[in-house]
This record gives structure tokens, sequence and C-alpha cells, in this order.
């Protein structure tokens, strides 16, 4: 059984993160011009007891 190099581990984990951020780009040019409305970007609701 070969050894593991652990330079070459991470040189590949490297290239795979590296092309991974390419084909996303590539896919997904633009960032969204929309915005998305979440709890913390919502306007606070006020309740009376």
């Amino acid at each position: 059984m070969p050894d593991h190099d652990a330079a070459l581990d991470e040189a590949i984990r490297d290239a795979g993160a590296i092309l991974g951020e390419v084909l996303a780009r590539l896919i997904f040019p633009d960032p969204p011009t929309f915005s998305v409305d979440s709890p913390e970007t919502e306007s606070p609701h006020v309740t009376t007891g």
C-alpha cells in the first residue's frame, strides 16, 4: 500500500477548491441584485399584551 503524502493531499484539496470557485463564478457571474428578507432584515413587529 503506498504511503500518503500530506503535502500532495493538501495541494489536491487546494486545487479542487480553486476549480470549484472558478466553476461557480462561470455559472453565476453576477451576484444577486435582489434582497432576501430574513428575520434580521425585516422591521421589528411590536406586539402588545
